[in-house]
């Protein structure tokens, strides 16, 4: 179980999350949305250990994120997907996906169960390009494989489907359903409202970094709807009008 007391990460006065207090459970699958800067980021990034929080707690089955000794097992079984590309620009593909089977196992040859995502994810055709080479889906998908590589309790991704394709965007929800099967804590955030309608078991909506709505789906009749109910309706207003001349 993931505990959040009291956490807050204040980079500033307005800029963070503050007094966030949830739980995550195993074998849920957990999204979390809002719009650009609501605290979505920093909040995953403070659940993964990244961050360090400014004040209260986040604990893994108890143990502290801050308490890096204890935390380190922890971490090392958490698949952890950051929105930026991390991996080494000038080597290859299957480079990167080999050194951070090194990192992340102490083992040097490729997992079976990387080289069947290898496959379900249809990287093998550029395995061999330079990863700042390929395109945003193909950097996204090698990403995703990297995260997953070794034993795995936990999965905090930060907008996974960005750049992907229709047919990706249904892999990865069959994917996570395998690991919610698996009875691994599933959390990610998105943007993309319809990609969690009648897949997600619990959405959390953040707003000014604080937890504005927290619920099951189930209960929800549309996120779609939900999010727009916490915009500034003045945010939405329509800067041209039917007045713009024609010149010809």
């Amino acid at each position: 179980m993931i505990e959040c007391v009291n956490a807050a990460k204040l980079f500033n006065e307005t800029a963070g999350i503050k007094n966030i207090n949830l739980q995550f459970l195993p074998g849920i699958i957990y999204g979390i949305i809002g719009y650009n800067g609501a605290g979505k980021t920093t909040l995953l990034r403070c659940i993964e250990g990244l961050y360090l929080p400014t004040s209260g707690c986040v604990y893994h089955n108890g143990v502290k994120t801050s308490d890096q000794k204890d935390f380190f097992p922890i971490r090392k079984r958490i698949a952890f997907l950051p929105t930026e590309d991390y991996l080494y620009n000038r080597l290859t593909c299957m480079d990167n996906i080999e050194l951070a089977t090194i990192l992340r196992t102490g083992k040097n040859k490729i997992l079976k169960e990387t080289s069947k995502l290898i496959k379900y994810f249809e990287v093998n055709s550029f395995l061999n390009k330079r990863f700042k080479d390929c395109s945003t889906g193909m950097k996204k998908k090698v990403q995703l494989i990297i995260s997953l590589i070794g034993e795995i309790d936990t999965i905090i991704w930060d907008e996974p489907n960005d750049g992907l394709d229709i047919v990706s965007n249904i892999k990865i929800k069959n994917l996570l359903n395998y690991y919610k099967s698996k009875n691994v804590t599933i959390l990610f955030s998105c943007h993309v409202i319809e990609f969690l309608d009648n897949f997600i078991d619990y959405c959390f909506l953040l707003k000014d970094g604080s937890v504005v709505e927290a619920m099951e789906v189930k209960n929800v009749n549309s996120l779609n709807e939900l999010y727009i109910s916490h915009i500034n309706k003045d945010d939405l207003i329509f800067p041209f009008n039917n007045d713009i001349k024609n010149d010809g």
